[in-house]
């Protein structure tokens, strides 16, 4: 369930407007900025984490640093 959403998210994210996101293998994916309005950013960050795994199985512990201003 928690792929399906996470897929799913991203395919929205191509049609929405979106944001770049590099995970820690280097993959570049398009993370939806809707999705990322209605959250705070501890929310956003355990979310990029999972895009990251999701994307990154191997990785291991990764910190999100998250710049905005």
């Amino acid at each position: 369930m928690k792929k399906t959403f996470l897929l799913g998210a991203l395919l929205v994210a191509g049609v929405a407007s979106a944001f770049q996101f590099r995970t820690s293998c280097g993959q570049v994916v398009q993370v939806s900025q809707t999705i990322a309005d209605h959250m705070t950013l501890n929310q956003l960050a355990d979310y990029l984490g999972d895009v990251n795994s999701e994307n990154c199985p191997n990785a291991g512990a990764v910190v999100i640093h998250i710049y905005y201003h």
